[in-house]
């Protein structure tokens, strides 16, 4: 089986450098004609599984229209806490902020949700969009999610290894991996989709 795991296209929190973890923000209209490009050269799938927030939602619709949506809400992104809606500027006098940015581990938040607990339910998650799509014999199906869902995923399960932000997936960019189970592996066969589209 092969998954096209995709990062949702430009918000306007994107634009802005905001931590937009949590927050149900729709796409930015310079986003929704990038979903648009990149979806004429995408793989096709056989069907979608997404993030709950509406940026996804907007995304795959984009991307892949008509194409049956499955909702997993374990693909949701980080919860940054506090930090969540805000920038650098505004956070730059914060001593949280400022000790979490000094850390040589910047991936590990100290709010909201901690890198942990978001490993797993993104380790969850996936294995749930492989049961599923394998129970219905799907052969390609497409993952839209959100950049630092699909870091750590791929920091843990993709091969080549490579650290966490080695994995940085521009907006509507993502990877074309091919599953191995026992155990999960996902290895990568092409860069997709971002915005050279």
């Amino acid at each position: 089986m092969e998954l096209i795991l995709v990062r949702h296209g430009t918000t306007q929190g994107n634009k802005e450098k905001r931590f937009i973890g949590t927050l149900d923000v729709p796409l930015a209209p310079e986003g929704e004609e990038l979903a648009r490009r990149v979806g004429l050269h995408l793989p096709r799938v056989e069907h979608l599984y997404r993030s709950p927030l509406q940026r996804c939602r907007q995304t795959a619709e984009l991307l892949w229209p008509g194409v049956e949506q499955t909702v997993v809400p374990g693909l949701r992104e980080t919860d940054f806490g506090p930090f969540e809606g805000k920038n650098h500027e505004e956070l730059k006098d914060d001593p949280l902020y400022q000790q979490w940015i000094s850390t040589p581990n910047f991936a590990a938040v100290p709010v909201g949700e901690g890198p942990e607990a978001t490993a797993r339910r993104v380790e969850e998650a996936i294995r749930a969009v492989i049961a599923d799509a394998g129970s219905h014999g799907y052969e390609t199906v497409g993952v839209v999610s959100h950049g630092g869902t699909l870091m750590g995923l791929l920091s843990r399960f993709g091969r080549p290894e490579r650290p966490y932000y080695d994995w940085f997936c521009p907006n509507c960019g993502g990877y074309r991996v091919r599953v191995r189970e026992d155990p999960l592996l996902l290895e990568v066969l092409e860069q997709v989709g971002g915005e050279t589209a």
